[in-house]
């Protein structure tokens, strides 16, 4: 646990040798985030390093911030992410083994294997899914799953033009979040569920059409 100036001292200038720091205005460090901009401009006059401050980004009166989009994200909003980030959100991982419910009682899906990071909030998504070398329109779900019982959280893709994929552990699978289409609810019945996948599958199709025919 460093205390600001010991950061100063110990790794920006004995570990980096740094000569020039480039940061936003509320970046803060050191042990208990104790440190902040004006203190790291301080002591870069002592320890010889310049700092450069940038202000606050923001796009149309909204702040572009990591902690603004993961609220965004925190709150399903991946489409309010995608226009701050330039690109949508996504996240990267390898196959998983489902529980087999997809392929037994509703549609086949690709499932990721244990992921930590950061996910958007619990629900559907029309999505966009990279198998590999191949890139899929999808349909994502995200949380546990309530209509089979006992909750396990997962991420799972139905790839709308789907075909039979040979898949090793080490697959590459990424999925782009484009839309939101609805929360994760417990269905009274499977077939309940598999009405709803329908209606979902067909908004997402609807979707896609959308994006080819706005292409040049």
């Amino acid at each position: 646990m460093m205390t600001p100036l010991q950061f100063a001292e110990q790794i920006l200038k004995a570990k980096l040798h740094a000569r020039e720091i480039h940061e936003g205005y509320n970046f803060r460090f050191g042990h208990k985030a104790a440190g902040n901009i004006e203190m790291l401009t301080e002591f870069g006059r002592k320890l010889g390093f310049e700092v450069r401050v940038y202000p606050e980004m923001r796009l149309r009166r909204e702040p572009v911030s990591s902690s603004h989009i993961r609220t965004l994200l925190n709150h399903g909003r991946v489409s309010r992410a995608r226009h701050l980030l330039g690109r949508p959100f996504s996240i990267l991982s390898t196959p998983g083994r489902g529980r087999g419910y997809g392929s037994r009682y509703t549609v086949p899906t690709v499932n990721l294997s244990r992921y930590e990071e950061l996910v958007p909030k619990d629900g559907v998504y029309i999505s966009r899914t990279r198998v590999g070398v191949e890139c899929f329109d999808s349909v994502t779900n995200v949380g546990n799953r309530p209509t089979f019982g006992a909750d396990s959280f997962a991420v799972e893709s139905h790839l709308l033009n789907f075909h039979p994929l040979e898949l090793a552990p080490e697959t590459e699978i990424e999925i782009y979040f484009l839309q939101r289409l609805r929360d994760e609810i417990r269905f009274p019945s499977v077939d309940a569920l598999r009405q709803q996948i329908g209606q979902d599958v067909r908004k997402a199709e609807r979707c896609f059409r959308g994006l080819q025919q706005k292409k040049p």
